[in-house]
């Protein structure tokens, strides 16, 4: 009877053992899971309350702004996410994420505010270059003729080099675009950014080309985080 009574402890220590284990595996697998979900849930309110912060800063900015020179104001900036600085002229503030806050590629406007995700490219101009960059490549661009003023262009000479960051290596020579079977297509025209500035989603040069047999614009875009660049025909007529 005596030995019949350990063996049933025995048997109770052993599943209260088991259950303990298995609430622990439980509980182990919720927070793995949920902690994604928390982390996403944060990186929102971060965004949302910056994005409230800045509007409202924009709107007392324009109010100093209407009661004429001389108005000044002392405006409280509490930031504790991502990074804030000033840029060209701009306040800037950026948060890297894994999270979907807004769609990929993706820029809106809220009177003064932009919202944008992917914000790595930038287009200038340099002396007789036009520049196209982000995060990976930069591309340099033949600046020739306006769009006032045509000059003689070959669709061989528009792109001069490619510079890619993450090897250190440079792309350069000859770069050929075929178009109804012809390659080096000459005539007159002018290359022109359509973007320029930071801060960029995206970026595109457009080299117009007018001969007798066709007339056409070559657009060659550069998006976020791309290590290529994008190559389309646009309005094309032939003669």
């Amino acid at each position: 009877m005596a030995r019949s009574i350990k063996q049933r402890k025995g048997a109770i220590w052993v599943s209260a053992v088991i259950y303990v284990m298995i609430a622990v595996v439980v509980l182990a697998i919720v927070l793995e899971g949920g902690l994604p979900l928390i982390k996403g849930l944060n990186e929102k309110n971060a965004f949302t309350k910056v994005q409230n912060l800045l509007v409202s800063l924009d709107k007392q900015i324009q109010q100093i702004a209407s009661e004429g020179q001389g108005s000044q104001r002392v405006i409280p900036l509490e930031i504790t996410d991502g990074e804030l600085k000033i840029e060209d002229q701009k306040l800037r503030w950026k948060l890297e994420t894994e999270s979907k806050l807004i769609e990929p590629n993706t820029r809106v406007e809220q009177g003064n505010l932009v919202i944008a995700t992917g914000v790595d490219v930038t287009a200038t101009t340099e002396g007789n270059f036009f520049i196209i960059e982000n995060s990976r490549i930069k591309a340099n661009f033949s600046k020739i003729g306006t769009s006032d003023n045509y000059s003689a262009i070959n669709t061989s000479g528009i792109i001069n080099s490619i510079y890619y960051k993450d090897s250190s290596a440079t792309t350069n020579g000859t770069f050929t675009f075929f178009i109804n079977d012809s390659s080096s297509i000459t005539g007159n025209g002018y290359t022109k950014l359509e973007q320029t500035g930071s801060g960029l989603t995206s970026a595109s040069l457009k080299a117009h080309i007018n001969n007798s047999n066709m007339e056409y614009n070559l657009l060659l875009t550069l998006d976020s985080k791309a290590d290529f660049l994008q190559v389309a025909v646009r309005n094309f007529q032939k003669k």
